[in-house]
C-alpha cells in the first residue's frame, strides 16, 4: 500500500514480498545478509582463458587469455568484454587482471565494459596494481540489471563483486560504474581516481556493501550539484519506462571504512531523486573519511528529507581549501535531512581559509526527532554561519548532545517548540551564568544552582530563575 506523504515525502512504499522473489524486507527490521561469493584458494592460472572447475565448467577467465595487453597504451575493450561473456556464458565465474593497466573505450553511447549475468566477480592483482583505465568520455563499467523491477527483483543484476581493482577515469566525463536495478553486490579494496564526473551512480540498488573502497582526486563541475563522488537514489529518471527510472528505492547499503578525497562537488549523496513516492532506507555509513582542499560544491555528506533509517558513525569530514581558479564559497559540509537516523562521533575540520558555512545543516520532518551526538567542529578559522543550522522549513524535534565547534558561532536557525533537548541538568554550586559552561548555551538551556536551590533558564541571552520547593 501507499502510505501518503506530505510535501517532504516522508511517507513510502510497503510492498508485500511475492514468493521465491530478491525483494529485500522493507522497514521490518529484516536485514538481508549479503550473498557472498566464493573465495580464491591458490594462485591465479598464468595464461589460460578459463581454468576448469571439477565438473569441467570454466570459472576463473583471466582477461590476458582472453588477448587483454594491460600496457595502458593498446584497446583492451574487446578483450576484456570476452571474458567477462565468457564468465557470464558459464553462469558466472571470477574475472581476473594480472598486474597491468587496461584500457578501455566507451563509444556510441555504450558503456566501455558490461557485466552481462549474475555471479560474476572482477577481482585485480591489486587496487593499485591492476587498473581499468579509460579511454573516452562515457561509462567504464555498466554492473545493472535489464530495468525497474518494481519490488521483485527479477529484473536485476545480483550476486557480482568487484576486488582489488582499479579504475581510472583518465580524466574524462561519465561514470566509472553503473549499478542501476542491482542487488547483493559487494565492493572491497577498489581504488578509483581522477574521473571528471561521479564515480558511482546506483538506483534501484539493495542489499549491498562497500568496504575499502577508495576514491580520489573526482570531481564534476565547478557549482554542479548533481555531480557526487557516489550518489545512491531511487531514480534518476522520472520518466516511467526510461532507464533510471524506478517506483523503488536505496535499501540495506553498508559503507565501511571508505576514503574519499580531493574530490570537488560533494562526496556522498543519498536521496529519493526523481522519484519521490517512496524512501531510501537502511543506509549504514561506519569508519569513513571525507577530505578535500578542491572545493568546488557540496555539501560532503548529504542525505535528503524522503531518507529513512540512515546511521552514520565515526566520520571525518576535512574541508581544507577551495580548487584553484573557482570561487571561494564557504559551503555546509553536512547536510542531515533523514529522519528515524542519527549522526553520531563526527569531526567537522579545517584550517585557515574559511570553507565552511555551517558544519551540519539539520533538518527535522514531521514526527521526527533529528538526533546528533558528538558532532564537533574542530575549527582552525570560525564558519561563515554556525557550527550547527537548524533548517527553518523545519516542523519536527531535535536532540543535540555534546555537539559544538571550537569557534565561532554553535547554532542558528528557528528551533520547533517541540524541541526536546532532555539530557540531565547541569548542577552549580552557585548562581548561573554564561561562565558556568565551557561554551556559551543556547536559550533554552536549563541548570539548577545547587547552592540557593533555584532553577534557572536562559532566555533572550539572560538566566531568569525561579526558586525550588522545599
Amino acid at each position: 500500500m501507499i502510505i501518503s506523504d506530505d510535501r517532504r515525502h516522508e511517507g513510502e512504499i510497503m510492498t508485500e514480498q511475492p514468493p521465491k522473489t530478491a525483494r529485500r524486507a522493507l522497514l521490518t527490521g529484516a536485514v538481508a545478509g549479503l550473498a557472498g561469493a566464493a573465495v580464491i584458494s591458490g594462485g591465479a592460472p598464468a595464461t589460460a582463458a578459463g581454468a576448469a572447475t571439477g565438473s569441467g565448467t570454466p570459472d576463473w577467465f583471466d582477461v590476458k587469455g582472453h588477448g587483454a595487453v594491460g600496457d595502458g597504451a593498446a584497446d583492451d575493450t574487446a578483450a576484456v568484454q570476452r571474458a567477462l561473456d565468457a564468465a557470464a556464458a558459464a553462469g558466472g565465474g571470477t574475472v581476473y587482471f594480472p598486474v597491468g593497466k587496461y584500457l578501455v573505450k566507451p563509444a556510441g553511447g555504450a558503456p566501455a565494459l558490461a557485466v552481462k549475468a549474475d555471479g560474476i566477480r572482477l577481482v585485480g592483482a591489486g587496487a593499485k596494481a591492476a587498473t581499468l583505465v579509460k579511454g573516452a568520455d562515457g561509462i567504464l563499467l555498466r554492473m545493472s540489471g535489464t530495468g525497474a523491477a518494481y519490488s521483485t527483483g527479477a529484473t536485476h543484476r545480483r550476486h557480482c563483486a568487484v576486488e582489488n581493482l582499479g579504475f581510472n577515469g583518465n580524466r574524462k566525463t561519465g561514470l566509472l560504474v553503473e549499478l542501476y536495478y542491482n542487488n547483493n553486490s559487494a565492493f572491497r579494496d577498489v581504488f578509483m581516481s581522477s574521473n571528471n564526473d561521479m564515480c558511482i551512480d546506483a538506483v534501484e540498488f539493495w542489499d549491498s556493501r562497500f568496504t575499502n573502497l577508495v576514491i580520489e582526486d573526482c570531481t564534476g563541475t565547478t557549482g554542479s550539484t548533481t555531480q557526487p563522488n557516489i550518489w545512491l537514489r531511487n531514480a534518476s529518471s522520472a520518466t516511467e519506462g526510461a532507464w533510471g527510472h524506478s517506483k523503488d528505492n536505496i535499501n540495506q547499503i553498508h559503507f565501511t571504512g571508505c576514503r574519499l578525497e580531493a574530490f570537488g562537488t560533494g562526496a556522498l549523496w543519498i536521496g529519493q531523486g526523481a522519484v519521490t513516492t517512496n524512501n531510501p532506507n537502511g543506509v549504514y555509513l561506519t569508519d569513513c573519511k571525507f577530505e578535500t582542499s578542491r572545493m568546488q560544491g557540496g555539501p560532503h555528506l548529504k542525505t535528503d528529507a524522503g531518507c529513512k533509517h540512515v546511521y552514520a558513525n565515526h566520520i571525518y569530514c576535512y574541508a581544507g581549501d577551495f580548487a584553484a581558479g573557482t570561487p571561494a564559497t564557504a559551503r555546509n559540509i553536512i547536510s542531515w535531512a533523514a529522519s528515524s537516523s542519527a549522526l553520531e562521533n563526527v569531526v567537522i575540520a579545517n584550517r585557515d581559509r574559511a570553507t565552511v558555512n555551517a558544519g551540519v545543516a539539520l533538518y527535522s520532518g514531521p514526527g521526527s526527532t533529528a538526533v546528533l551526538r558528538n558532532v564537533v567542529g574542530l575549527y582552525g578559522t570560525a564558519p561563515t554561519g554556525t557550527h550547527i543550522y537548524y533548517e527553518q522549513s523545519s516542523t519536527g524535534d531535535f536532540r543535540v548532545e555534546n555537539s559544538y565547534g571550537t569557534l565561532g558561532a554553535q547554532a542558528t536557525g528557528t528551533i520547533p517548540v517541540k524541541n526536546a533537548p532532555n539530557p540531565p541538568l547541569r548542577l552549580v554550586p552557585g548562581p548561573v551564568t554564561d561562565a558556568s559552561f565551557t561554551r556559551p548555551p543556547l536559550d533554552g538551556t536549563m541548570a539548577v544552582d545547587s547552592a540557593n536551590k533555584r532553577l534557572y533558564v536562559r532566555v533572550g541571552g539572560q538566566w531568569l530563575w525561579s526558586a525550588l520547593n522545599a
